[in-house]
């Protein structure tokens, strides 16, 4: 003789308070969205903020009951988390979110350079990052990820697109934008405790930018010496076998080669006293050193982490 398990009957109430639960769930979600939103555009405390904004990017608003027809994408939170640290860094004003009337994705722009809209793309192959992109191009110009507390600039693509793609505006308001990016990583750096690779922004002095190709011919070295002497500067060689290039009286620009005889690892270290100059900013100073750099990039691109970018 089997024993069988009565069948519960649902009542109409039953069906009734499982829904005012699951509504009540979906409400209370919807609750702790808005606060930690809140916490995002307006906290002060930077750990208040990394914490928001960590949370958001993941956070699923939609549940089985209710659901929210205008929502902010974990795209988006980076791009206001982004503005948010400038803003706490005292960096405020150079980076604008456009209008943002309709909930759309959103897009920002540098205040030097307004007619050029930016945006965060999720990472296809790196976890939980984001890239920060200029709309118009797609290129990843860095990556940053809240979870790991990882910047990393990529120098193909900030020279590619602040270089070459904006050739002909300003110099002075190109590199504006890219210190507003320089300085967001610093902030980063110093009041969040993040992993910084500033790559071709790096202004310390010393930095070694190390080439892509190992190795540098003599006939690049000899383009170099050629182009230089055409604009008026001397390429010599210093008592350890360096190439350096006075550019001005306080800025001098070295190639060495830090490597082996058997295994050569040529690049760049720049020397300024006021230590605000860096590889990229000499490439939009100099139009002899850019048109030598962009003609030989394949050998002279500056390394960045091929993990993420490449």
């Amino acid at each position: 003789m089997t024993s069988e398990t009565p069948e519960v009957e649902t009542t109409v109430e039953d069906t009734f308070a499982s829904y005012t639960t699951s509504l009540q769930s979906g409400l209370d979600n919807g609750l702790q969205y808005v606060k930690l939103f809140d916490k995002l555009v307006k906290t002060t405390d930077f750990d208040e903020l990394l914490s928001a904004s960590e949370k958001l990017a993941d956070f699923s608003l939609d549940t089985e009951f209710l659901s929210f027809p205008h929502q902010f994408s974990g795209e988006d939170v980076q791009t206001l988390f982004f503005s948010r640290v400038l803003e706490l860094g005292g960096v405020s004003g150079q980076f604008q979110i456009k209008d943002t009337s309709r909930i759309q994705k959103l897009l920002g722009s540098f205040k030097e350079i307004d007619d050029e809209p930016f945006t965060f793309v999720s990472s296809p192959k790196a976890g939980a990052g984001y890239f920060f992109t200029a709309t118009n191009d797609n290129q990843p110009l860095m990556y940053l990820n809240l979870k790991t507390k990882e910047l990393l600039f990529n120098g193909r693509s900030l020279i590619d697109f602040f270089v070459v793609a904006l050739e002909g505006k300003e110099t002075a308001k190109v590199k504006g934008a890219l210190t507003t990016l320089k300085k967001f990583g610093k902030i980063l750096k110093e009041k969040a405790g993040f992993t910084v690779d500033f790559n071709v922004l790096d202004s310390f002095n010393g930095e070694f930018f190390e080439f892509a190709g190992g190795n540098v011919s003599e006939e690049i070295m000899d383009e170099l010496f050629v182009k230089s002497a055409e604009n008026d500067y001397i390429l010599m060689a210093d008592e350890s076998g360096n190439a350096t290039l006075d550019l001005d009286a306080t800025t001098k620009l070295v190639i060495s080669d830090q490597g082996t005889d058997e295994h050569h690892r040529y690049g760049a270290y720049i020397q300024d006293h006021g230590q605000t100059e860096n590889w990229i900013f000499l490439l939009l100073d100099y139009e002899f050193l850019q048109k030598w750099y962009l003609r030989n990039e394949k050998q002279l691109e500056i390394l960045s982490n091929q993990v993420v970018f490449g």
